[in-house]
């Protein structure tokens, strides 16, 4: 996972919206959509909690 996809996945699991991970890091909400369907691709998850979950398992967030 990109670091970038790493800091979306943390923002995610500490609740942030799409439109407030987009604002903190600076990007479009449409880049953030576009990286977290890469990250809930990669982690073959079905929705951003379980996007979290697997992620805290994995150890990629704590």
């Amino acid at each position: 996972m990109s670091p970038r996809e790493t800091e979306i996945n943390k923002l995610l699991a500490d609740g942030a919206s799409t439109a407030e991970a987009a604002l903190k890091l600076y990007l479009s909400e449409f880049t953030v959509r576009d990286y977290i369907s890469n990250i809930m691709r990669r982690l073959n998850a079905q929705n951003r909690t379980e996007v979290a979950v697997k992620a805290i398992r994995m150890g990629i967030i704590d």
